[in-house]
């Protein structure tokens, strides 16, 4: 009986753990909320997620912030994808390419939840 509640524990805990996992990484940021959109009047866009953007290997502006311009071929379609996950509170995939300087957004994901 004792090792049955062990096994339960450990796969509540693995469980939990899972669905809580948030995180920045080389790549990009996965199940990460969209916490700021700011946009400057020269059509860059500003993006700050509820992740650590300083352990992805671009250069995140002031530590906090990927980016791209709304000139950016698919730029339309990935600020609306963002500021949909924003207004639904929704969790995102936010790619980012790897050593680029700004930490350049190529895409982003919005699962169902």
């Amino acid at each position: 009986m004792d090792t049955l509640k062990k096994l339960f524990v450990g796969l509540t805990l693995l469980l939990v753990n899972t669905s809580a996992f948030a995180e920045c990484a080389n790549y990009g940021c996965t199940n990460v909320y969209v916490e700021k959109l700011y946009v400057n009047a020269s059509g860059v866009v500003y993006v700050g997620t509820s992740g650590d953007e300083r352990l992805m290997t671009c250069d995140a502006v002031s530590d906090v912030y990927s980016t791209f311009r709304s000139t950016d071929a698919g730029g339309d379609m990935i600020f609306s994808t963002l500021l949909a996950a924003q207004l639904s509170n929704k969790k995102v995939f936010v790619r980012t390419v790897e050593s680029s300087n700004e930490c350049k957004i190529a895409y982003v994901t919005l699962d169902k939840q």
